[in-house]
């Protein structure tokens, strides 16, 4: 008999998920744009780390709560996406369909996107100069 597999885990297309796809919209733009002009691409690298480390940490967090162990906490969580890991906090909670239905923590991880975007959104209006 051939080995079963899992179940597919259903993961929705809510108003949150077509938001946070929206709020990578700025801030990709930002660092392409950043990385054009400048040549730098330390923002680009910065961001993408952040991200993976968040990304993963939300999902070690859902695998100890599926385990009933140790949780990370959410200050941690909430430490790293400050630090810049809110893209990777966002593709985390959809994936692994974690921390979505605590509201608390959805007000706070939605100030730091908001935060985010205004940071974005004042690099974005500066002029560049091209070197």
């Amino acid at each position: 008999m051939a080995p079963r597999r899992p179940p597919r885990r259903y993961r929705p297309i809510t108003s949150a998920t077509v938001a946070g796809a929206l709020s990578l919209v700025l801030p990709t733009a930002c660092l392409a744009r950043l990385a054009f002009h400048s040549g730098s691409y330390w923002p680009l690298v910065y961001t993408g780390i952040m991200s993976t480390v968040t990304f993963l940490l939300y999902g070690y967090d859902k695998m100890q709560a599926r385990n009933m162990e140790w949780r990370v906490t959410e200050v941690t969580l909430h430490t790293l996406e400050l630090c810049g890991g809110w893209p990777g906090a966002l593709l985390g909670q959809h994936f692994f369909q974690h921390k979505t239905r605590k509201h608390t923590f959805q007000i706070f991880f939605w100030a730091i996107v908001l935060g985010w975007q205004y940071i974005w959104w004042a690099i974005w209006s500066q002029d560049i100069q091209v070197q």
